[in-house]
């Protein structure tokens, strides 16, 4: 009777020894999911994807010295977007991508939506930036727009320059403040 008993004991410590290691197993299956998942959304947001790599490759290839393949993008509150912009340097130097909230309207009304009500330049990332690029190379720049909860629906407008600050064989042209003409940069919030 008492080897029998041992035997029990010893059945139910293997059960316990297997449900630990199959716990222990979907435990890390989880994570490893989770990391791969969120490793995912890290690649995504730090990089233009290819066809919008390819749209600016193209309107570069036009002659336009400063391009935005897709100006107006819709963001849901809480989620961001990326803005591509190409630039074909026409000098040896630096250049500075810049982008300034201008204004905004609501949906409902189109009525102006006060800046002091919603600060749309910190929805921002990757801005300014700075190239420093050769005589006929294109620059790519990503701007990263992360809408946050609470902001009202409507449409942001965002003015966006490229400015060229020279090289040493190159100073900067004091008539040419701006590079090329400003671009807009349209956010609509649902």
């Amino acid at each position: 009777m008492k080897h029998l008993h041992n035997k029990r004991g010893i059945e139910l410590s293997i059960n316990f020894i297997v449900m630990l290691i199959l716990a222990l197993a979907m435990f890390s299956g989880g994570l490893l999911l989770v990391k791969k998942m969120f490793g995912h959304a890290e690649k995504l947001k730090g990089s233009l994807d290819a066809q919008t790599e390819k749209q600016i490759e193209k309107l570069l290839d036009s002659g336009s010295p400063v391009v935005i393949p897709l100006s107006t993008k819709e963001i849901f509150r809480n989620e961001y977007g990326t803005f591509g912009v190409g630039v074909l340097a026409q000098f040896n130097g630096k250049y500075t991508l810049e982008v300034e909230y201008q204004n905004g309207y609501q949906k409902s009304s189109k009525k102006e939506i006060p800046k002091t009500e919603v600060n749309a330049q910190e929805w921002l990332s990757g801005v300014p930036a700075t190239q420093e690029l050769k005589k006929n190379e294109k620059g790519k720049y990503m701007i990263l727009v992360q809408v946050p909860k609470g902001v009202p629906s409507g449409t942001y407008i965002y003015k966006v320059t490229v400015r060229f600050h020279g090289s040493t064989d190159n100073p900067p042209l004091p008539d040419m403040p701006e590079y090329d003409n400003p671009l807009q940069m349209i956010v609509k919030v649902p």
